[in-house]
């Protein structure tokens, strides 16, 4: 368990397990102090977990609607279909890591995680994109014949 402070000082890790387990924390585990104040960090995570749940709910409801619907099948309502899917995977694996870090006040994964919300972020936004480039081409296809 790490008991230090979150200072960027050198913190100490107690050791949970062996007699002599304490020592020097290892590398990449240490946060440097906290960016916000706690009250703001709390605003944050109500924030963000509102977003989350919102995005979730709505996203869901779409996804519902979608399959529960017949008439609804169509390739432009699939367009609309893959963004809520994409957008449902950002409120999923986006808002979770930095939520869970506002709620303790500072990032509190290690280096596999970071790369993980960045890279999901950052793979479902293109994707986001990509299927409103192709709903406003289906809209607008004459706007778009430079392309």
């Amino acid at each position: 368990m790490y008991s230090g402070n979150r200072s960027g000082g050198q913190g100490y890790w107690d050791g949970g397990g062996a007699a002599g387990a304490e020592g020097p924390a290892p590398a990449g585990t240490l946060s440097p102090a906290p960016l916000f104040s706690p009250g703001t960090y709390e605003r944050l995570a109500l924030l963000l977990g509102s977003i989350g749940l919102l995005g979730v709910g709505n996203n869901l409801l779409v996804l519902v609607l979608y399959y529960k619907f017949q008439r609804l099948r169509t390739p432009t309502h699939l367009l609309l279909v893959n963004i809520s899917l994409s957008d449902l995977l950002v409120s999923l694996f986006g808002v979770t890591f930095t939520f869970v870090s506002c709620l303790r006040n500072g990032w509190v994964w290690d280096t596999v995680g970071c790369v993980w919300d960045g890279f999901s972020g950052s793979l479902f936004a293109v994707v986001t994109r990509r299927c409103y480039f192709l709903k406003w081409r289906t809209i607008f296809p004459q706007s778009l014949m430079w392309l």
